[in-house]
């Protein structure tokens, strides 16, 4: 499957769903779904951080709208194609890592 990592700063719109979120980091692991590895997490936008629980875990299928990219340079498109190349094996390894859920 191919990946296209959107830059953090991002915002958009999750399907099911009238409110934004903007893209915060990538490949987290949340409470939600123990030992699973999501592609993005992310904050209510416009608010930003405002409490743990309120940070989104989500993958890139979920995502319906992009309303707006964040900032791109030379460096955040070398990030990205490295990320691209080994989301696979990143996955994995942190998976094993959480090892297995009771």
């Amino acid at each position: 499957m191919e990946n296209h990592f959107l830059p953090i700063g991002s915002v958009v719109q999750l399907k099911n769903s009238t409110a934004c979120v903007m893209i915060a980091g990538y490949l987290p692991m949340g409470p939600s779904r123990p030992g699973y590895v999501w592609d993005y997490s992310g904050m209510k936008f416009p608010l930003g951080y405002v409490r743990d629980n309120e940070i989104y875990c989500f993958d890139q299928d979920q995502i319906e709208v992009v309303h707006s990219l964040g900032y791109q340079d030379k460096e955040q498109f070398s990030f990205i194609r490295t990320l691209e190349y080994s989301v696979d094996k990143i996955k994995e390894d942190m998976m094993a890592k959480e090892g297995p859920k009771q």
